[in-house]
């Protein structure tokens, strides 16, 4: 794909029918109202219900349940244990230091307290270096293997003592004093489409695994049962996202992978691009400018023009059979329910 049309290019191709007023430089500042139209723009095509590709993020590392807990506070990599024990707990990010390593010693801190005993064996997922630190994350992470002969997870590291917020074990080749990491943060969320959660536990091929379908919000329930709803409850801008299951997860270890739309970005001058969408979706952006542009001047064409930017949306998303992925059916409540109805199955 191809990402060469800038602001500037769009900005000048629409000033040739809005009426020819200049859209840069208004009132002595820079770029103005042009920068502020195009990233309004941009912001109405990618906060939409539309389930953009361009713009879809298959996050690929676990967020693992916990026995009995609803909600996490994650920060995009987990450590966890298998068997009678299993359990997950979010990593510190890297930029606070969530890994290091000093004289021989790994030391991993928690976001939450944390429910590992000495003598667990706890596998690391999804963690990286620290910007700027040189350490190898690989040596670090744990490595799930799915083949023919079934489903198994291997790097296993004994912890040797416990804080309420940490764990240390033993360094092993590759990891060395000095090596700061943790979880790389989630920096980009917009709103989340879907989610699948594995069971960690299982060593069958392929894992075994459910779909979890996305709400804006879900409530706080006392009900134990495999999960069938996830939500984020809050982002909380320092690169963590609050995760709320339901219902609540059992002893079953879970281990959730979140998809989702990203946050629009916000450029700083005309010569950013129309990233995420390529080239080949120039007449839908440039039909958002266009909106954008009339409803600035409060043009009485303004409401026409949204119209269009409707047609070109429906265009650009490919509304058509074959892109209908949804097979399943969902009930309003569960088949097998309590007798309760919360009503928030549409927040």
């Amino acid at each position: 794909m191809s990402f060469t049309n800038t602001y500037q290019s769009v900005v000048n191709f629409c000033s040739t029918q809005i009426d020819l007023l200049p859209m840069t430089g208004v009132g002595g500042f820079a770029f103005e109202p042009a920068l502020s139209i195009c990233n309004d723009a941009l912001a109405d095509l990618l906060t939409s219900e539309n389930n953009w590709k361009v713009n879809r993020k298959d996050l690929a590392a676990f967020l693992v349940t916990a026995p009995f807990k609803q909600d996490y506070i994650w920060g995009g990599s987990s450590a966890f244990t298998l068997g009678s024990t299993n359990q997950g707990w979010a990593i510190a990010l890297a930029s606070a230091s969530g890994i290091t390593v000093t004289a021989g010693v790994v030391t991993v801190n928690t976001i939450e307290p944390h429910g590992f005993s000495v003598g667990d064996s706890v596998f690391l997922n999804a963690v990286v270096a620290k910007p700027g630190n040189p350490a190898n994350a690989a040596a670090y992470n744990s490595v799930l293997t799915t083949n023919s002969t079934g489903t198994s997870w291997s790097g296993s590291y004994q912890i040797t003592s416990v804080t309420p917020l940490s764990f240390t074990f033993n360094a092993v080749a590759g990891q060395n004093n000095g090596d700061i990491l943790g979880a790389p943060g989630i920096f980009d969320y917009g709103w989340m489409q879907e989610s699948y959660m594995y069971m960690m536990t299982d060593t069958s091929a392929p894992y075994y695994n459910r779909l979890l379908y996305a709400k804006r919000q879900l409530p706080l329930d006392r009900i134990v049962e495999n999960p069938s709803l996830i939500s984020v409850q809050h982002d909380n801008g320092d690169g963590t996202l609050v995760v709320r299951f339901y219902r609540c997860p059992g002893n079953i270890s879970w281990g959730a992978k979140l998809s989702y739309q990203m946050a629009s970005p916000v450029a700083v001058n005309l010569t950013a691009t129309w990233a995420p969408f390529p080239d080949h979706f120039a007449p839908l952006y440039r039909q958002a400018v266009v909106y954008r542009m009339y409803r600035y001047l409060n043009s009485p064409r303004a409401d026409a023009e949204y119209k269009k930017l409707q047609l070109e949306i429906s265009k650009a998303a490919g509304y058509d059979d074959n892109e209908q992925t949804d097979v399943t059916l969902q009930p309003a409540n569960p088949l097998l329910d309590d007798g309760l109805y919360y009503g928030f199955w549409d927040w």
